[in-house]
This record gives C-alpha cells, structure tokens and sequence, in this order.
C-alpha cells in the first residue's frame, strides 16, 4: 500500500460527524420548526446539550438573560445562531489534544486558528454575494479539519517537506502534496465528504489553498481569505507558515478594500476576545 493509500484508507476509520448534529441542521432549514421539536433531538447528545447551555451564556452571543433550560436556549437563540453552536460544539471534539502536532501547533492552537477562521468569515461575508453566514462559520471552521488527521504523516516527513519548501521555494502545501501524495486541504474535502455535508462545503475546505481559490466559487474564496487574514495575525501558525497570500485581484472581485481587510483584523481580535467560552469547548 502506497503513502497515499494509506492516507486515503484513514478516511474510513475517520468518526461519523455527530448524528444529532446533522439532524438538527436539517430541521432548522424549516423555518416553522418548534423549539420544543429541536430540544427532543438535541437532548440525545449530552454534549452538544451541555455545550448549547454553556455557550449561550457565553458572553460571545451576548442574550439578555442567563439561559437555565435547553427548551428555553433555543426560543431564545433562534435558528442561525443555533446551527453556529451546533457546528461548533459538534467540531470541538476533532481538535482537542494535540491535533495538530505534526504541525507544530501546540494544543488549542489549531481550535483557536479555526474558530477565528470561522468568525471571519462571519465578518467579510456581507461582503459577498451568495454565501449566508451560517456557511461561512462552519467552512471557516472545519477548513483545516484534514490537518487534525494528517498531522502524524507530516510528522514522519516533516524533514523531507521542510527541505523541499527550502530548496525549490514552494510553499508548505505544495511539499506535501508532493511527498505525501495528498495535502490536508484535499484530506478535509474527502472527511467533509464522508459526513454528507453540501458539495460548496467540501469544495471551499478542499481548494482553499489553490492559487485561483480567489478567483473561484464564492464560499472558496471567502474561506481562502478568512484563512489568510487569521495567518497574517499569527494565529494558529504552525511550520506551514505563511502558506496562502493575499491577492489584489481576488480582493478586487468582491470589492473588499484594504481598508476593510484591516478593519476586519480589528474586529477579530476584539470578537476573539468575546469568544473564550468558545475556545474551551
């Protein structure tokens, strides 16, 4: 069995996203379902309960009022904040530990990095069209889920891939892609595929390194530059380093300025701030 063989193999031992969690997405896309509807379904996963309750008392989605019952967390919340504590507490569990070692990125730094993907996302996408901001969250943060299961192949060929990366001047991405026959990108696409999540999904996680990712379906871009934007920031960057780059043109396409490019990087960090109970999971 060849390196890639191998890898592609781990996909069938890779743990089903949580059921309760896929149900639930589905019964929010009826905009007449009750919140007593979704509490019968959310209540099987003690989890996902324990982490909606936690988080809707986080300071991060700022409810009036401390939230004591799942019934009563839900008919306050609504519907799109719901899916993002969903997809976030759902996530939590794939990056805990040492998930991105073979990175090295030390733990949490990997949870951190695609928490903040996801709420940048959140900010740049009223800056474009056909994206709604609960896509955004979850690809923002699920992008880099590929890593948490490559994580020990770069770890056995990390020198080969640094020594590539250092003598013919590619990027991190394209050394393993190079010596491992996949990279994490491509990994995350074949993983989202394998849970049943929608094809722009799979398509913004698995292309979200490729030069054109500007330049290509809106939700690829967007998670393209919410990555670029979190790497500039230094958070969650591992041995890969700078593997993305900001491009005019692509910015030019959705008539982002660098004004705004900025304004989004202040805002991050002050929701980041807001977001600790979100990192805790």
């Amino acid at each position: 069995m060849s390196r890639v063989e191998e890898i592609v193999a781990l996909i069938r031992h890779v743990p089903p996203f949580p059921k309760v969690a896929e149900r639930v997405m589905e019964l929010v896309k009826d905009p007449d379902v009750t919140a007593h509807r979704l509490a019968e379904v959310i209540q099987y996963d003690p989890v996902i309960t324990a982490n909606v309750l936690k988080i809707c008392n986080a300071a991060y989605f700022g409810l009036p009022r401390k939230v004591n019952s799942l019934d009563e967390g839900l008919v306050v919340i609504g519907h799109d904040i719901l899916k993002d504590i969903i997809i976030t507490s759902s996530s939590a569990r794939f990056y805990q530990g040492a998930a991105g070692a073979g990175y090295g990125l030390d733990p949490g730094d990997m949870w951190k990095h695609s928490i903040a993907c996801g709420i940048t996302a959140k900010i740049l996408v009223r800056h474009i069209k056909d994206v709604d901001s609960g896509s955004a969250f979850t690809a923002g943060i699920l992008h880099d889920i590929g890593k948490r299961f490559l994580s020990g192949f770069v770890a056995d060929d990390l020198r080969r891939i640094n020594a590539k990366v250092e003598l013919e001047g590619c990027s991190f991405v394209e050394a393993e892609k190079e010596i491992l026959g996949i990279d994490h990108a491509e990994l995350g696409g074949m993983i989202l595929k394998k849970w049943e999540f929608d094809r722009p999904l799979i398509d913004a996680v698995r292309c979200h390194h490729n030069a054109d990712a500007l330049q290509q379906a809106p939700l690829t871009a967007l998670v393209a530059l919410s990555n670029s934007l979190v790497i500039s920031l230094g958070i969650g960057v591992g041995v890969d380093g700078l593997a993305s780059e900001l491009r005019g043109d692509g910015l030019a396409r959705f008539s982002i300025s660098m004004e705004t490019v900025q304004k989004c990087m202040v805002d991050l960090i002050a929701e980041l701030d807001r977001a600790e109970e979100l990192l805790s999971l």
